[in-house]
């Protein structure tokens, strides 16, 4: 295959990704056809077969490329490892919520993979590899700030964390929650974790 035609080929790729993406999370991964997700994307609906194979692998790739490689890899460039781990982990959480703002659509997403994935076996096995991946992420920057935590306690942490995103894509519609809890709530329950480790650490010392 010429540079050209594997250029096509990425393009064409991409466009389906995009227009499954848009589609799943305006009317639901239920209602979002392959038919209409091939007119989305100005493809024929063949080429959605000949690069995903099913509807549930779309959906599996559509979710890691937005969660893993659009939310967590930018989320981790972009993050400043000298500052405090308090600052880190407030990087990481402006990220989210920045993400969270600018796509709306990944509520529905995500849902619709969760909702999906209670009754197929194999869909559950990928979510699970897919958060098992994000998990292990966050796991490596716990690892950058250096608190005084064994690895057992550093997958609790992740795991509160990973809870942590999972709740604010929860309050992102408006008509679930006229109030969701802010930014600055969730950056200072950060602290309060922090400062308790850093206390306990303290007291052990003592």
């Amino acid at each position: 295959m010429s540079n050209e035609s594997s250029k096509q080929q990425d393009e064409r790729k991409q466009a389906i990704m995009q227009a499954a993406f848009t589609l799943f999370g305006q009317v639901g991964y239920g209602k979002a056809s392959m038919k209409d997700i091939a007119a989305r994307a100005g493809v024929a609906q063949g080429l959605i077969g000949y690069h995903f194979g099913t509807k549930e692998t779309l959906l599996v790739e559509v979710v890691r490329e937005w969660m893993i490689n659009r939310g967590m890899k930018e989320a981790f460039a972009q993050l400043d490892l000298h500052a405090s781990p308090q600052d880190m982990l407030q990087q990481g959480l402006r990220h989210v919520a920045e993400f969270r703002k600018n796509n709306p659509e990944w509520f529905m997403l995500l849902i619709s993979l969760w909702s999906e994935s209670v009754n197929n076996e194999k869909l559950a096995a990928e979510l699970l590899g897919i958060y098992k991946e994000m998990k292990a992420g966050i796991v490596q920057v716990i690892d950058r700030l250096e608190l005084p935590l064994e690895d057992r306690e550093k997958e609790s942490l992740a795991s509160l964390i990973q809870a942590v995103f999972d709740g604010l894509t929860l309050q992102a519609p408006t008509p679930l929650n006229e109030q969701p809890i802010s930014y600055e709530q969730v950056s200072q329950g950060i602290g309060w974790i922090l400062d308790g480790i850093q206390s306990r650490s303290t007291r052990k010392g003592d």
